[in-house]
């Protein structure tokens, strides 16, 4: 699914698009029927008690060869390509899954917070396999703040958080979905997401993140050839190899 020039340059000056949907309705329920088999509270949750926790999981692709294969889908490449370049990698994915009650925010921050040292900007893909929406717990972000590079994060508990603005309640973006949509942006882009409270509905997602393929640590030198191959010389990858081993942490 290639962008066309003026949607390409709407994403760098925003940091972020709605695809729309890019998998047909057999290929979402096959998502779904994974996705639902491994996100499950059993597995982990974040969040705190008080406010309602939601269940998370890490690396689905290990887990599922269906996803494994997901994350080399056509539609997603495409636009990896033009965003990153002719060498890909497949950076990170995980699940997160906030039900209804699930009112435990994900503050602001960066994709890149997470990293242990400073890493070049990469890309989000970001399914929604549910409506999202302000309601229950659906993305907001900053406009344009991409264009600032990485900015100073804290931790919080299993969150890297930014401490937050006072401009940015006004300039806060809904990055509302349709179940199936795609939503991308720039690893750089301030946003958070916020708790779920209505009664009904739920609010999964699944996130796909790709690199450039000579994508480095630019604090601790570490070269991360440990993320396969997606797109390679512009040849689409079939199957997720790497040059070393990824070593899972929590939750490996």
């Amino acid at each position: 699914m290639a962008l066309t020039q003026e949607r390409l340059e709407e994403f760098r000056e925003q940091g972020f698009l709605n695809l729309g949907p890019v998998f047909d309705a057999e290929e979402l329920e096959r998502i779904a029927k994974e996705y639902d088999r491994l996100v499950t509270p059993e597995a982990q949750t974040l969040g705190n008690e008080e406010d309602g926790v939601f269940p998370y999981r890490a690396m689905l692709n290990f887990r599922s060869p269906e996803l494994a294969a997901f994350v080399l889908h056509p539609a997603l490449l495409d636009v990896a390509v033009q965003v990153l370049g002719e060498d890909v990698r497949f950076y990170w994915d995980q699940g997160i899954n906030k039900p209804p009650g699930a009112g435990s925010p994900i503050d602001w921050h960066q994709d890149n917070g997470y990293a242990n040292g400073r890493t070049p900007e990469y890309l989000t893909t970001w399914l929604a396999l549910d409506d999202s929406d302000r309601e229950n717990g659906g993305l907001e972000a900053i406009p344009g703040s991409h264009r600032a590079g990485l900015l100073p994060h804290e931790w919080q508990g299993v969150h890297a958080v930014i401490e937050a603005q006072p401009e940015w309640e006004a300039k806060a973006q809904p990055l509302d979905a349709r179940a199936g949509d795609l939503l991308i942006f720039s690893s750089y882009l301030v946003h958070r997401t916020l708790g779920n409270h209505t009664p009904d509905r739920n609010r999964r997602s699944w996130v796909v993140q790709y690199c450039r393929g000579d994508h480095r640590n630019d604090t601790t030198g570490e070269v991360y050839d440990n993320r396969a191959w997606a797109v390679r010389g512009g040849r689409y990858m079939t199957e997720l190899q790497s040059e070393r081993r990824f070593v899972m942490g929590r939750d490996g």
